[in-house]
């Protein structure tokens, strides 16, 4: 875990308290995903993603650090081995329990944070249910992060880059999809830390200007 983030899991009741009274009103939940990513990435890179985001989003803004969800909505890979799914009904109630959740320990800006795609409709449908359900004082956004003009193939460059600064040895270039690579050639962890950077600064913003209303 980076220094400076307030990772909800480690602290103590009195230490998370003392940070919710010394000002600190905002809570950053990742979003992730299991799902197949061909025979080159983990199953988890969606996951592993949304936990670097996350902790990197929750350091810019000072913001507690709720544990990722990891599993979330694959449906359109259900069918690929290694995929685990939610029914997005399901992923929607579960966002709205941990905002409620957040809510009531004095968090008034709650941040749903997904790094896959498929999340985000589900996403919309707890914030927009949140929003008639929780004080007027309470917030919640689910922010969409920028990845780019040219994101490329699913599993291709980007995310190949991503995984390649976040976590190379769980990257098996040899066993990519033949349609994949002359895309994958263009794959490098410079790349991946820009497209990071990128995506994460895009939410911060996002967060910033919701908060702001």
């Amino acid at each position: 875990m980076g220094e400076g983030v307030h990772d909800l899991e480690r602290l103590t009741a009195r230490q998370l308290q003392q940070l919710i009274e010394g000002g600190i009103s905002t809570a950053v939940v990742p979003f992730g995903s299991v799902e197949h990513h061909g025979g080159h990435l983990p199953l988890g890179a969606d996951a592993i993603l949304a936990d670097a985001v996350g902790a990197e989003v929750a350091r810019r803004l000072g913001a507690v650090l709720a544990p990722t969800v990891r599993v979330g909505c694959s449906d359109r890979h259900r069918h690929l081995p290694g995929t685990l799914t939610l029914g997005p009904e399901t992923l929607t109630r579960l966002a709205i329990e941990h905002a409620r959740a957040l809510a009531r320990h004095g968090f008034t800006l709650i941040v749903l944070l997904s790094a896959h795609g498929g999340n985000q409709p589900a996403l919309d449908a707890a914030v927009a249910e949140l929003g008639a359900c929780l004080p007027g004082a309470v917030a919640v956004c689910a922010p969409r992060g920028d990845v780019g003009p040219s994101p490329g193939t699913y599993s291709g460059a980007w995310l190949t880059s991503v995984m390649l600064a976040l976590r190379p040895d769980l990257v098996d270039l040899a066993h990519a999809s033949p349609d994949l690579a002359r895309e994958l050639k263009t794959a490098t962890a410079t790349r991946g830390q820009a497209h990071i950077e990128r995506f994460t600064a895009s939410v911060v913003a996002s967060v910033r200007a919701a908060g702001s209303h």
